[in-house]
């Protein structure tokens, strides 16, 4: 409203006053209408199809650039029908091939069971949700706290021996469990993707000192960490990885592409890799029968027996908990993708998800797609995993449910439609 406004103005000084008057107070009238009830930039339908009512979720929404954003009014969504404006984050800028410019956005929501409900974005100013992300830090060397959890990407783990740096998940402080520290003493408790090659120590991708791209997001809904490049030894490997922070949520996600530039040969190729000391009691995992199944991680010989009889490598989902405690860690297999730049497989050996002892007593989980065996990798080969990592308390046995409900609510996010 506000070319309109001054160009009215300029016209009003060439009229009587009374008529003058009576203009500025409409234009006075159409401002504050403007102000309360500015025009809608985008409309759309949020529905929800799996049947799970949702109390915090998070939509992202590309919203159309028509002229100049102005600067000091925020994106926001609001309900049709309602006037409560919820205030987005605005994450990226995209161009399209037509020209036109988009704000890519990030809004709560909260919708229930099998609802529909119409939204519409609009420019305005409103205060921020209560869930939000705090920050400690700078740039990747940083920790991300919300309700759930704390966790460190800071090179505190790092080495001049061990290469690593920042960006790679360190630790997790669990706050719903007396700030319990969930982690590996000496290095890094997210080791994947990483590999080997014989005759040289294996790496992961927290050893890429050099990045050839380094993107953050750093907002009050998330925090994003883009990060791609090769580690020293291993020049014909790029991996790209990229973490998912939300304020509210009790999981992040972790996605991961391991793509061979040229032919080599590896002896260990793993990914979905969380290393851990001695902080849980129990594995539970899910069949491909649908039935699930605990591990004892200490007592008895059940880590002997997943060596005979292994966990598949692409099993739904797993995790670790401590029974004594009733805190829970566990991976999500949202995408697991093993095609290569042609769309046929690339190359697997004694591919299985893998429970493993490890030094000082530690635990550890891994999915392994080259498994101790020097196998020939062709360039074009490609890896690519999408996991969330949950935190989460066990009510029950075995924990089950809680992490189904978060593999059913993740396999079907929110359905967004815009209305023309």
């Amino acid at each position: 409203m506000k070319n309109p406004q001054i160009s009215n103005r300029s016209i009003i000084t060439t009229i009587g006053t009374a008529f003058s008057i009576f203009l500025i107070s409409l234009i006075i009238l159409i401002s504050h209408s403007c102000t309360k009830n500015p025009a809608a930039i985008l409309k759309l339908t949020i529905s929800e199809t799996a049947g799970l009512s949702r109390s915090l979720e998070y939509i992202e929404v590309e919203v159309p650039l028509n002229g100049t954003f102005p600067a000091e009014e925020d994106i926001c969504l609001k309900e049709a029908g309602d006037t409560k404006l919820i205030a987005g984050q605005i994450i990226d800028t995209l161009t399209r091939a037509s020209g036109r410019n988009y704000l890519k956005c990030i809004f709560p929501v909260s919708i229930e069971a099998s609802e529909t409900k119409t939204y519409e974005i609009i420019n305005g100013t409103a205060e921020l949700q209560n869930e939000v992300l705090h920050y400690m830090g700078q740039d990747s060397n940083v920790k991300i706290e919300n309700t759930d959890f704390i966790a460190d990407l800071t090179d505190i783990k790092a080495t001049a021996e061990n290469g690593l740096g920042s960006g790679q998940l360190a630790g997790l402080i669990l706050k719903d469990f007396n700030d319990q520290l969930i982690q590996r003493g000496h290095i890094n408790m997210h080791w994947a993707p990483n590999f080997q090659r014989e005759g040289l120590e294996y790496k992961t991708f927290g050893h890429i000192q050099h990045p050839d791209t380094l993107k953050m997001v750093k907002g009050p809904y998330k925090f994003s960490l883009y990060r791609s490049g090769s580690v020293s030894g291993y020049d014909e490997i790029r991996v790209s990885c990229m973490y998912h922070f939300y304020a509210g949520l009790p999981y992040f996600t972790f996605s991961s592409e391991v793509l061979i530039k040229e032919d080599v040969e590896l002896m260990l190729l793993r990914n979905d890799e969380m290393t851990m000391d001695s902080l849980f009691t129990h594995v539970t995992f899910l069949n491909p029968d649908g039935e699930v199944a605990t591990v004892d991680l200490y007592q008895g010989d059940g880590i002997e027996q997943l060596e005979k009889d292994p966990i598949p490598d692409d099993a739904v989902w797993l995790f670790f908990q401590n029974k004594n405690k009733q805190y829970a860690f566990g991976s999500i297999r949202l995408e697991y993708d093993n095609t290569n730049l042609s769309g046929n497989i690339s190359p697997l050996y004694g591919e299985h998800t893998k429970i493993t002892r490890s030094a000082g007593n530690g635990r550890y989980w891994n999915r392994r797609l080259i498994n101790d065996h020097n196998t020939l990798i062709p360039g074009g080969s490609r890896y690519r995993e999408i996991n969330a990592y949950l935190i989460f308390k066990v009510s029950n046995e075995d924990g089950a449910p809680e992490i189904e409900e978060y593999h059913k609510r993740l396999s079907n996010p929110l359905i967004i439609q815009y209305i023309e």
